[in-house]
Parts: C-alpha cells; sequence; structure tokens
C-alpha cells in the first residue's frame, strides 16, 4: 500500500471542504481507509470504503473502530468490480468518488466512465483521481471532464465532472 502524504490528504481536504459535508463518499481502493475516514470525519453522511485485500480490511476495520465512526462508515470488502456492481443492482450514488488504485495500474482510471454510465456519481459530483504526476489523465472519459487537477509533490489529484457550460 502507498497511503496519501498527510500534506496531499490536507490539501485534497481543504479543495472539498464546501462539497463534504453531507455527502456520500466513496473511496474505491481505500488501502488503510484514511481518506473515507477523514471524510467522514469532516461531516460526509457516509463514507464507503471498498477494499478486497484482507490485510488491509483488518486496518480499516480498526481505524473505523479507533475513530468511532461505525455509525457513518461502511466497507465493501470485495474486488472493485464487484463492489460496483453491487451500488450499481442497489442504486446506489455518490456525490464524491475518490479513486486512489495502485500507481502501476494505469488500466483502473478507465474506470471513471462506467462510474458515470452506471448512475454511480450524483448529478453535479466529482470524482477525484489521485495518480502519479507522471501519468497523466486525459482530458475527458465520456460524459465526465477534467474540471481541475492540483499537484503536491508527486501526487496529483484530478477532479472529473459534468461539464459546465
Amino acid at each position: 500500500m502507498r497511503p496519501t502524504s498527510d500534506r496531499a490528504k490536507e490539501t485534497l481536504f481543504d479543495m472539498l471542504q464546501a462539497r463534504i459535508k453531507g455527502a456520500r463518499f466513496l473511496d474505491l481502493f481505500a488501502g488503510t481507509g484514511s481518506i473515507g475516514l477523514e471524510a467522514a470525519s469532516r461531516g460526509a453522511a457516509e463514507a464507503v470504503l471498498a477494499e478486497s485485500d484482507p490485510e488491509a480490511l483488518k486496518i480499516i476495520e480498526a481505524n473505523i473502530v479507533h475513530c468511532g465512526l461505525s455509525h457513518r462508515v461502511r466497507v465493501c470488502g470485495h474486488d472493485y468490480q464487484s463492489c460496483l456492481a453491487r451500488f450499481e443492482t442497489n442504486h446506489e450514488a455518490f456525490d464524491l468518488i475518490f479513486l486512489d488504485p495502485p500507481y502501476d495500474d494505469a488500466s483502473a482510471y478507465l474506470l471513471i466512465q462506467p462510474v458515470w454510465e452506471k448512475g454511480l456519481l450524483k448529478k453535479g459530483g466529482l470524482v477525484i483521481a489521485e495518480h502519479d504526476r507522471r501519468l497523466p489523465l486525459p482530458p475527458c472519459y465520456g460524459a465526465l471532464v477534467l474540471l481541475r487537477s492540483r499537484r503536491v509533490g508527486d501526487t496529483v489529484f484530478s477532479f472529473y465532472g459534468e461539464h459546465l457550460e
């Protein structure tokens, strides 16, 4: 696992400050769960952490208990395809979807388009992709366009949403 640095996390949540309160937040490839837990601690109505690694799941569960956020955080302990299929079947949609796959899996960023097409992102919502600065992401994924990006060291946060005319 490659956790998001504290500096990068602080920058991310400073940027999301106006959107986080009351939001439904999805943390794909959650790792230790630090991003989703931070979202819940900053007022997200619900944070869903999707992670398949058994060791990471143990850490996530311990972190949820330690932070006292079990009432607002739930875990989908399956691979990301299964989690996304469950969300689609249950007609779940999120205001903010954070996507932080392993940096060596560039194909995982292709999830951005199906997340939109399957109705998992609420109208006006954002998909935030964390990636290495050496891996530029395209200006759009289907109907979602790159609205903004922010570099913090070697990390870049790319914000995708509907094109605002």
